[in-house]
């Protein structure tokens, strides 16, 4: 038992760097420079990077559009991102609306835009879709003249 007390005294000294054959190391302090402050910012640069924040440029949505629009059709003023409200505008309401999910909607917590889609079908003219979240925008354009 003593003989474990011993070298157990043994390897604390030996880990805490007592040990005789090795010379003790002095380190000395590193300095450090001084930190210097930085200037305050100008009135100027700051209202410009305010000005800079407010501008936002949109994504592009991405869409399709099935078949070929006439020229003198109502589909022909259409782009793919607009919103409901600009369509309805533009070319005047549906002849039928219809709501029905897409496979997203039964993803649990999934609250994206993209879980409802709206379709708005207009005769003679063919189906618009749109999504169902925030400004329900303008994803698919679809030409059919038999609808």
């Amino acid at each position: 038992m003593k003989h474990a007390y011993l070298i157990l005294a043994l390897f604390t000294v030996a880990l805490a760097g007592g040990c005789a054959s090795q010379p003790a190391k002095t380190e000395t302090p590193e300095k450090i420079p001084p930190v210097s402050k930085p200037a305050p910012a100008k009135e100027s640069t700051r209202k410009e990077a305010a000005k800079k924040e407010v501008v936002k440029k949109e994504a592009p949505v991405e869409g399709e559009i099935v078949g070929k629009p006439a020229t003198d059709s109502k589909f022909a003023k259409l782009k793919i991102g607009m919103t409901l409200n600009q369509v309805e505008k533009l070319i005047g309401p549906s002849t039928k609306q219809s709501t029905h999910p897409t496979g997203k909607a039964s993803i649990p917590f999934y609250f994206g835009p993209d879980r409802w889609i709206i379709q708005y079908s207009y005769k003679h003219e063919g189906v618009l879709t749109f999504n169902s979240g925030g400004d329900q925008v303008l994803t698919r354009i679809e030409v059919n003249k038999a609808e």
